[in-house]
């Protein structure tokens, strides 16, 4: 009997002082996140503008791909030119594909990272 007691006793003086600590960590644990999103929106701002200078060299091969295509029958030489420029034109779409993707990974991560923080470091309403 006097052991729970001792134990009801122990746990009455934890308690109050363990809800002490958790708005602390809570705190640090949200600072922390904070400290993450801003870094994380530099990286996406810098991957948006890489995007848009591969579309840009994308549309400029596709724009010569189609200037060498309509010398294609003209010659074997124009014929291989615009082979290279299709080539070309496929190697830009293919990064612009690809730069587009991971920023669209970057978006959906960022844009979920402040879901989490605006659910548990923003008080309720």
């Amino acid at each position: 009997m006097i052991r729970i007691f001792l134990a009801s006793a122990a746990l009455l003086v934890a308690l109050p002082a363990m809800a002490d600590t958790v708005p602390a960590q809570q705190m640090q644990r949200c600072q922390a996140m904070k400290a993450t999103l801003a870094p994380k929106q530099a990286e996406i701002d810098a991957a948006a503008k890489q995007r848009d200078a591969l579309a840009e060299a994308a549309e400029a091969e596709g724009e010569a791909y189609e200037d060498a295509q309509v010398l294609r029958l003209a010659s074997a030489a124009n014929a291989q030119a615009a082979d290279a420029a299709k080539a070309r034109f496929d190697a830009a779409r293919r990064a612009f594909a690809q730069a587009e993707f991971a920023l669209h990974a970057n978006v959906r991560q960022f844009n979920q990272d402040v879901a989490d923080y605006n659910r548990s470091c923003t008080p309720a309403k």
